[in-house]
């Protein structure tokens, strides 16, 4: 196997975003930890140079597991791209076994809940925890994904890896939406619902929540958590994957229509008293 030429790093993560925004259509978060992950190799390798396939190895080897998990797609994409799939053929993910949440009780979530110190925090994890939604997918979320006649929020941004789901909100939540997207001044389609440009400031306002109570709290718990109420509601399980956006494309395209949404909605609020416990008056 003949050794591949890269050039300055600078250039190559240039090419690699432009890869990933243009080809892959990545969300901003794979963007940002693949980058990342492969400028570690990079910073490994003797590059501008003829790079082999052991060099890359050995680049690898040095990375953390969970870099690695990032750093391995990076570089299958990226050699791939140059048309040297040779060069990455064998290579693989580092597998995880399946990772066990704990998700707090619903008295925890409450304390939780009022201690988190602004209008805009409670609307997140509401949110979060009434829609079932990924992080990325309500974060990023633009006026144009609500649908008021339906209480429902439907992100558009689907990936080549990632289907989105098809989340509901409670009549209460809507009003606080609302309100929200008055004050910030978000009328047209196109603008999002958050004015932020990562997820730095829900971070921030989840930690000072858990140093208030003692009550760790995390998007995913939220998601895992909707989907267990769910099924303590009596919802099919494949139903919750629609809702969740692991379902076929297929399928949830299905279910954006007005009678799929009633009829999911129907389901929804089987789970909704037992999904808005931690705030429901």
């Amino acid at each position: 196997m003949s050794p591949c030429y890269l050039g300055p790093a600078r250039e190559v993560l240039h090419v690699f975003e432009r890869l990933c925004w243009v080809r892959y259509g990545n969300s901003p978060r794979t963007v940002e930890d693949q980058s990342r992950a492969l400028a570690k190799v990079l910073s490994r390798l003797r590059i501008p140079g003829y790079v082999s396939r052991e060099d890359l190895e050995v680049a690898l080897a040095g990375l953390s597991k969970g870099e690695r998990v990032h750093a391995v797609k990076a570089v299958r994409k990226l050699f791939r791209a140059l048309g040297r799939p040779d060069m990455v053929e064998g290579l693989k993910v580092p597998s995880y076994g399946p990772r066990r949440w704990h998700i707090p009780s619903d008295r925890a979530l409450k304390r939780f809940y009022k201690a988190l110190d602004r209008g805009p925090y409670k609307l997140a994890f509401r949110l979060l925890a009434e829609t079932g939604l990924r992080k990325g997918e309500v974060l990023t979320a633009r006026v144009g994904d609500i649908d008021w006649r339906h209480m429902a929020l439907l992100p558009v941004k689907a990936s080549a890896t990632k289907k989105t789901g098809i989340g509901f909100l409670t009549a209460d939540t809507a009003r606080m939406l609302e309100a929200h997207l008055r004050a910030i001044g978000a009328t047209e389609p196109h603008r999002p619902i958050w004015p932020y440009r990562s997820d730095e400031w829900l971070r921030k306002a989840f930690r000072r929540a858990e140093a208030r109570t003692g009550v760790h709290v995390c998007p995913q718990a939220l998601r895992v958590r909707f989907a267990d109420k769910c099924g303590e509601a009596g919802v099919p399980d494949r139903y919750v994957d629609i809702m969740q956006g692991r379902a076929p494309r297929s399928v949830l395209a299905r279910h954006y229509t007005p009678s799929g949404l009633k009829k999911l909605r129907r389901l929804w609020l089987k789970a909704m008293p037992l999904l808005t416990a931690p705030y429901r008056a």
